[in-house]
């Protein structure tokens, strides 16, 4: 009887353990990514990573967010050179092991880059399963 019920606990924690789903997991760990790294200087203190979302309802992206600290004529030459940064991009996306889930559910992969000043967005870059695969 012991051993009876014992199984069943396990088998009750089992099937509970396992209710997530991979985009529920996608928007937990996102949340969780953000909370423990955010904001991260990614190059030269001019680039940050200011959060990870990938929210559970349907929009089928993750999204980075970062902000360029640098004067508006740098952020101009950003914009001016989307064609350059479009291909360095997607060619990081195309080779990233660290997107290897993100990719193999077919998330789309968006960056955006917004002014910390004013909040307004510079540009963003958006690739979806048809441009990395």
């Amino acid at each position: 009887m012991k051993r009876a019920l014992l199984l069943m606990m396990i088998a009750m924690l089992l099937l509970t353990a396992c209710q997530e789903s991979k985009r529920e997991r996608f928007e937990r760990e996102a949340r969780e990514f953000t909370a423990k790294n955010c904001p991260r200087a990614e190059w030269d203190d001019l680039i940050f990573l200011d959060s990870l979302v990938c929210p559970n309802d349907g929009s089928n992206t993750i999204t980075y967010y970062y902000s360029i600290h640098s004067d508006s004529a740098s952020m101009v030459e950003i914009v001016d050179k989307y064609d350059d940064l479009y291909t360095t991009l997607l060619g990081a996306v195309r080779n990233s092991v660290d997107l290897r889930h993100v990719k193999e559910e077919g998330l789309n992969i968006v960056y955006s880059y917004n002014n910390p000043d004013t909040g307004e967005e510079i540009t963003t870059f958006t690739f979806t399963p048809e441009d990395y695969n």
